[in-house]
């Protein structure tokens, strides 16, 4: 034996397993990642949503006296319907008619005046042909006729005005419609401009729905509605004519009003359903927020193919809102879609369902 050549034998063996080892295929187990997934749908199936509303009024006035008094007569109640014209409710037209008087007797002061100085005028013109008087009198006496025309001018003008303010006493209604409230009871006192009735005009009417704030831009980029009576299930369509730019201070909801074709008779106050697609698109596809992933601008899903790999796919989206995301690309049906753990994928890597 020989001994003192073992430690080179040894070295030479760890160098031959060394190579053997580096020649043979890495046998280690591919990196799988279990995943949650969703099958693609359409959206249109499960999409639509509603909103509670009421029919309205296309135009709502709130009417009052244009002069303030007390209310000694309401001609009509709540709910009524009234013409144009008619009137509803009626001061106390004492002081006006007071104040009108006044200005007629201003009017009767100020046509003698002007009678008058217009006879002073001819004496004066005759004697300034006889020379008797000086033509600087007779100047005078042209300025007092001025003078005294334009008070009567002046007078009946103020005769207009009491006038107009004696027929302010009486509060018509502007067109035909129906009084949807009234506060004029006989003995309240109201100042000027104070609201005293509401008049809905006949005519168009619309339905007003609250809307919250994360279906905002779903509302406002709807083109159509759908409008169901709770009452008798009749269907119209609605198109979006008004959304309030601030939100109610006590529900946090924004009014919107949907105008209805051909439903100038709808009763005021029915209730009514307002339909409407989340997404603009018929053949969108709702998914989970978690399921897009969004790298520079460009959004993608990762769809597991038949071979359980991952296959990043790049997608358009037409809304997205607190919860989820809806394309406006389809996807073909019974598509498997990652819905967690997007940003762990690698195109290719294989993965491994987990149940829903």
């Amino acid at each position: 034996m020989h001994i003192p050549h073992l430690p080179r034998f040894a070295l030479a063996l760890a160098a031959a397993l060394m190579l053997a080892a580096c020649g043979k295929p890495d046998t280690s187990a591919e990196d799988i990642r279990p995943v949650r997934y969703q099958l693609a749908s359409s959206a249109a199936a499960d999409s639509a949503e509603s909103f509670s509303g009421q029919v309205r009024a296309r135009y709502e006035t709130d009417l009052a006296f244009r002069v303030g008094g007390k209310i000694v007569a309401r001609l009509v109640n709540s709910g009524e319907h009234v013409k144009k014209g008619q009137v509803l409710a009626r001061l106390d037209p004492a002081d006006y008619q007071l104040d009108l008087s006044a200005k007629r007797a201003q009017l009767t002061a100020a046509e003698s005046d002007l009678a008058q100085q217009k006879l002073n005028l001819k004496r004066y013109q005759e004697l300034l042909a006889k020379q008797f008087i000086s033509q600087a009198q007779v100047d005078s006496q042209q300025n007092a006729v001025n003078a005294a025309r334009a008070k009567l001018e002046q007078a009946q003008a103020e005769l207009s005005g009491s006038r107009n303010q004696t027929g302010y006493t009486q509060l018509t209604a502007d067109a035909d419609g129906v009084v949807s409230q009234i506060q004029a009871e006989p003995g309240l006192v109201v100042a000027a401009g104070q609201p005293v009735a509401r008049l809905a005009q006949d005519g168009q009417r619309e339905i007003v729905i609250a809307v919250p704030e994360n279906r905002l831009q779903a509302v406002r980029a709807q083109t159509r509605f759908t409008v169901t009576l709770w009452a008798d299930q009749r269907i119209y369509q609605g198109s979006l004519r008004e959304l309030a730019a601030d939100a109610d201070p006590a529900t946090r909801t924004y009014a919107a009003r949907i105008a209805l074709k051909d439903a100038a008779d709808l009763p005021l106050g029915m209730t009514a359903s307002v339909s409407l697609p989340s997404a603009n698109v018929a053949t969108g596809v709702k998914l989970p927020l978690t399921a897009l992933l969004d790298e520079q601008g460009r959004h993608y899903l990762w769809l597991i193919d038949k071979d359980s790999k991952a296959r990043r796919r790049e997608v358009k989206v037409a809304a997205i809102d607190s919860a989820s995301v809806t394309l406006s690309d389809a996807l073909p049906a019974g598509s498997k879609v990652v819905t967690a753990g997007v940003h762990l994928l690698h195109d290719g890597q294989t993965v491994k369902l987990l149940d829903h």
